[in-house]
């Protein structure tokens, strides 16, 4: 009889711990999966040339933050200026403002780096990221806000 109630108990304890591994493992695809829905509405109703307006948030120079208007054509950016100034983002900072995809990339990135925490928001009509906050806030971990995007 002991051996039963034993035998039952461990059967118990190793049922709680696969399920509680499973609810882990559930709850991590959750960006992957909602990045892949937000790719693919943004591949379905993407325009060919768009503008859209980006900002860093991040303690950093002024020229790393923006805000900053990216002008893209056929997935390529054309042009990338300063709001305030009407300047050209220089070269060394142009990577810090890319096109749609370069924005999902950075999701992606942070995704598979496992970056926590991770909170993204995706337009609900075409896809792309509107807000990307990687890692702590209180580390200066960098927040991406994206507004204003028109087709062109």
């Amino acid at each position: 009889m002991r051996y039963r109630r034993a035998s039952s108990c461990v059967t118990s304890l190793a049922a709680v711990v696969v399920l509680s591994a499973a609810a882990c493992n559930s709850g991590s695809t959750a960006p992957a999966n909602e990045l892949t829905a937000a790719r693919t509405r943004w591949a379905r109703v993407a325009p060919a040339a768009y503008t859209y307006t980006i900002s860093r948030s991040c303690e950093c120079l002024p020229e790393m933050s923006g805000p900053v208007i990216v002008m893209v054509r056929n997935g390529v950016v054309e042009s990338r200026q300063y709001t305030r100034s009407n300047t050209a983002v220089p070269a060394q900072y142009a990577e810090l403002f890319p096109a749609v995809e370069g924005l999902f990339a950075i999701v992606d990135d942070a995704i598979r780096n496992d970056t926590r925490p991770l909170s993204v928001q995706y337009d609900l009509t075409l896809g792309f990221p509107t807000r990307i906050a990687l890692g702590d806030p209180a580390a200066d971990a960098p927040v991406y806000s994206v507004s204003d995007l028109r087709p062109r």
